[in-house]
């Protein structure tokens, strides 16, 4: 049925693409009318077939494409659940599980359903990327290396499902930030031979290079990083910032390229204030004109705020008290930072940080899988 649904979602985007001259659902006013006849024809065949899984969890897709609504699509799976649950074997409901997970977004009831799908040994490489997804957002929050761990395992059962570039991707990242740089570097380096203008996947490579000790091979493949280029990948982690780039430059203890990148444009464009390590660079380079205007610049900024923030009305004696006290806390971390910085304190640290893609984990869905 899974073909056949398929096909007729084929010949929906054709004649759209043929029409409009753009990939479907890229604007939801134009697509609507082919969901639309894309729901009737999914409806006529859940007549026919109530139990069809494949019929299912795709008009449970496409209604989510037509702005259904989170609970809407969730409600239609559960009930389906629900109804056939004495039927289904573990492969279906692993697949609607993780279906559901997908809309539950990383929250713990989103958890609660990919356990279930991978406790019934879901097939699907989806499941576990979604868990990896899951780990790793909670090792960012937490900092707890376990959560890591779990990371990298999911992302390796993924990989082992589907060695896709996402797939291999993500567990490269998890094993870098678990400090295994050459089994990461080997892993970014086999994805460059088929993607080899990828730009996130040069700048995998050179971090890598810089956590080992090799700064000529890190200088290599970071001078090659054009962060605006257009290479023609467009997932969230191709998007590559300028401080993905200088903070590198800043790692090497390559001062000059650091300013070359991080210039006064950044200065107006970033919130730089607890930004240790561009005032550090300025001191030591005898920048002293830039640093002077940076430091009473954000000092004015800060003790514009704090004045404010005694201004302001609150709802609550408690939100007040806290405001101001955020506030007093900034500036006085400021005021410090400075103060270490023209007392020559070490050199701060900076960490070169790589992350997965967060991308959409939905086993059926229309517009990423069909």
């Amino acid at each position: 049925m899974l073909e056949e649904i398929k096909a007729y979602w084929y010949e929906l985007k054709t004649e759209y693409e043929k029409i409009y001259g753009e990939a479907i659902l890229r604007d939801f006013d134009k697509s609507k009318e082919y969901l639309e006849k894309m729901q009737s024809y999914l409806i006529s065949k859940q007549e026919e077939s109530p139990s069809n899984v494949d019929v299912i969890c795709t008009l449970a897709s496409a209604m989510l494409e037509l702005r259904y609504g989170d609970e809407a699509y969730v409600e239609l799976l559960e009930n389906f659940l629900d109804k056939f649950a004495d039927t289904l074997d573990d492969k279906d409901k692993a697949r609607i599980y993780t279906n559901i997970a997908f809309v539950e977004d990383y929250s713990r009831k989103s958890l609660d359903y990919l356990t279930k799908a991978k406790d019934i040994n879901s097939p699907y490489a989806e499941t576990y990327t979604a868990l990896g997804l899951y780990n790793f957002s909670e090792y960012e929050y937490s900092g707890d290396v376990k959560n890591l761990e779990l990371s990298r395992e999911f992302f390796e059962t993924a990989k082992g499902i589907d060695e896709s570039y996402e797939s291999t991707m993500n567990y490269a990242v998890s094993l870098y930030e678990l400090k295994q740089y050459e089994k990461a570097k080997t892993l970014f380096i086999d994805l460059l031979r088929t993607y080899p203008d990828r730009m996130w996947l040069k700048l995998c490579i050179a971090y890598c290079e810089v956590n080992l000790g090799n700064k000529d091979e890190a200088m290599h493949y970071i001078e090659q990083i054009e962060p605006d280029s257009e290479d023609g990948y467009y997932l969230t982690t191709d998007d590559i910032a300028d401080f993905q780039i200088f903070d590198a430059y800043y790692v090497l203890e390559e001062y000059d390229k650091f300013l070359e990148y991080c210039d006064e444009e950044v200065d107006e464009n970033y919130y730089i204030i607890d930004c240790d390590y561009l005032f550090y660079t300025l001191w030591i380079k005898g920048k002293l004109e830039r640093f002077k205007k940076l430091e009473e610049n954000n000092r004015t900024y800060l003790e514009e705020a704090l004045k404010e923030s005694l201004e302001d009305e609150y709802d609550s004696e408690e939100e007040k008290k806290e405001t101001i006290e955020g506030w007093e806390k900034d500036l006085k971390e400021f005021e410090e930072m400075i103060l270490s910085i023209k007392s020559d304190a070490p050199r701060p640290e900076v960490k070169l940080k790589l992350y997965p893609e967060y991308s959409c984990f939905m086993v059926d869905c229309v517009r990423h899988r069909f």
